[in-house]
């Protein structure tokens, strides 16, 4: 109860003049004085204040003051409120036992003192507050109890959710611990455990040995490189380095080991780092892959000889009609030796031994080992110069060539080859296209790499023509040697160019894209018919 709430006190007197007195004694801005007139009053009263004391008249009509005392004391909401009876009547034994019996503190005659009235009730006041502070205090210390004990609710939970939540844990780390052993050990891959602090082996699994040849045992006191593991044979002979295995962030590396017995085999590395027992490891794992490596080697043998052997059946069967022709006429002239030839069959000999020979000379040009004489040179001046051929050619059959050519950056080209190139994918547009159709020749920037783009308007290409394109000897003319276009795809690889083909019914595009270092800002286009 705060100090400045006024306390409310009961003054109960029939007699108005007595009730202003009393007013006028006890008049304090901290007290909240109320009157009642009688008995029944008072009780009313008492039901809609919390008293501090209640200064009773015994005399009075209706119920009197030890009437009113009784009922009061009888109330659970007010038994505890202090009764001071005034009085005028006797101050014998009996009349005053009868007050203190029925519920009184004690006893004013009138007339009465005003300082000893005023401390009495003074003394009940502070009484009062002393009660309402207790009665705080309590409700205080219930509350705090009550907070605590949740408090004290919520920590038993939480501990045993938390015992819950750690029981959970260790158990899943269990299982977690055994499925790591599981899998170590019975890994088809080489794994092993190194501490980094003394790069000691803490532990290695089975096909490790099986691969190695050495056993656990033997490596409890050894800290170097077991198996000489290394990425590049330089590294064989460089010291100072840490072991491969002992590098942290290496994935799928590439690398050699050497077993107990000598051998060298085939690897791919990876290393990770974990902490083990509270010490920091790192675990590498080698998958082998000496077998596929020696597999893919055998595959690429028998690839290169089933290619020369496809090469050979073709360049057998294209060398081999000349050869029939000139044999025949060969023939003929020897049985016929009296009677010289004429001029026409040396010329048609000459010219089948002359179509053998750029037989021969088209196929050498696939090499891939093949001398150039590359140059910086300026592809746009490439394409004008091939210009004039190409027009004539269209001119011919009605036909029309366009140049769109942007400023492009210099590059690394053997001219001869490119010419080639150019000449073989432009003639093949025109003679792929009807009277009126349009070949146009691009050059332009993409992704940091040079076009030189070459279209046509013709009908497309075929999708089963289309997957065999560029295949050496693949040809859908009749008199073609199916080398022209294997050639440009060989020319675009010693110039780290890719060729991509575009197709649909209203053209062929072949976009061959060549890497260059830097780029100029393209410039305006320059179109030529």
């Amino acid at each position: 109860m705060s100090a400045h709430e006024k306390v409310a006190i009961l003054m109960v007197d029939d007699r108005l003049e007595n009730l202003m007195a009393l007013e006028a004694v006890l008049d304090s801005k901290h007290y909240l004085l109320v009157s009642a007139k009688s008995g029944e009053e008072a009780l009313k009263k008492v039901l809609q204040y919390d008293f501090a004391v209640i200064l009773l008249d015994v005399q009075m009509p209706g119920l009197n003051g030890f009437e009113t005392a009784e009922i009061i004391k009888q109330r659970k909401s007010s038994c505890h409120i202090p009764i001071i009876f005034i009085t005028a009547l006797s101050k014998a034994n009996e009349h005053v036992s009868t007050g203190y019996l029925t519920g009184a503190i004690d006893y004013i005659f009138k007339p009465f003192n005003p300082i000893i009235l005023r401390s009495k009730v003074e003394a009940f006041v502070q009484i009062f507050r002393k009660q309402q502070e207790i009665e705080e205090k309590n409700s205080q210390l219930e509350k705090q109890s009550a907070e605590l004990q949740e408090k004290q609710n919520n920590l038993e939970n939480i501990v045993i959710e938390k015992t819950k939540e750690l029981l959970k844990a260790n158990e899943e780390l269990k299982v977690s611990h055994e499925r790591f052993q599981k899998i170590f050990q019975l890994s088809p891959n080489l794994m092993a455990i190194r501490s980094l602090a003394d790069q000691r082996y803490v532990d290695v699994n089975q096909s490790w040995i099986q691969f190695s040849g050495y056993h656990f045992e033997e490596l409890a006191a050894l800290t170097n490189d077991v198996l000489a593991i290394h990425s590049d044979t330089r590294e064989q002979n460089v010291t100072g380095t840490s072991p491969k295995d002992l590098q942290v962030g290496i994935y799928n590396k590439e690398i050699t080991y050497v077993t107990k017995q000598g051998a060298r085999r085939e690897g791919l590395l990876s290393t990770e780092t974990a902490t083990i027992n509270g010490e920091p490891c790192i675990i590498s794992t080698i998958t082998d892959i000496t077998e596929l490596v020696d597999l893919e080697k055998e595959v690429s043998r028998l690839d290169r000889l089933n290619l020369v052997g496809e090469m050979a059946a073709g360049i057998a069967h294209e060398i081999r009609n000349p050869m029939t022709t000139v044999l025949g006429f060969l023939q003929l002239a020897k049985n016929q030796s009296h009677h010289p030839q004429p001029e026409e069959y040396i010329n048609l000999m000459i010219d089948e031994l002359h179509r053998a020979n750029g037989i021969i000379t088209e196929f050498l040009t696939l090499a891939k080992d093949k001398a150039n004489n590359r140059k910086k040179k300026d592809l746009n001046e490439i394409v004008k110069t091939l210009h004039p051929l190409l027009r004539a050619e269209a001119l011919m059959n009605n036909k029309v060539v366009l140049l769109e050519l942007t400023e492009c950056p210099l590059l690394y080209l053997d001219e001869k080859e490119i010419r080639q190139l150019i000449l073989n994918i432009g003639l093949n547009g025109l003679e792929a296209m009807e009277a009126n159709g349009t070949l146009t020749l691009k050059t332009y920037i993409s992704n940091e790499n040079v076009i030189l783009e070459i279209a046509d308007t013709g009908p497309g290409i075929k999708k089963e023509v289309l997957e065999n394109i560029g295949t050496p000897f693949f040809t859908t003319k009749d008199e073609g040697t199916g080398l022209g276009l294997a050639i440009c795809y060989s020319i675009a690889s010693r110039h780290c160019a890719n060729i991509d083909v575009k197709t649909s019914e209203k053209g062929t595009s072949f976009i061959i894209s060549f890497q260059q270092t830097s780029i100029e800002t393209p410039q305006v286009t320059n179109r030529l018919s």
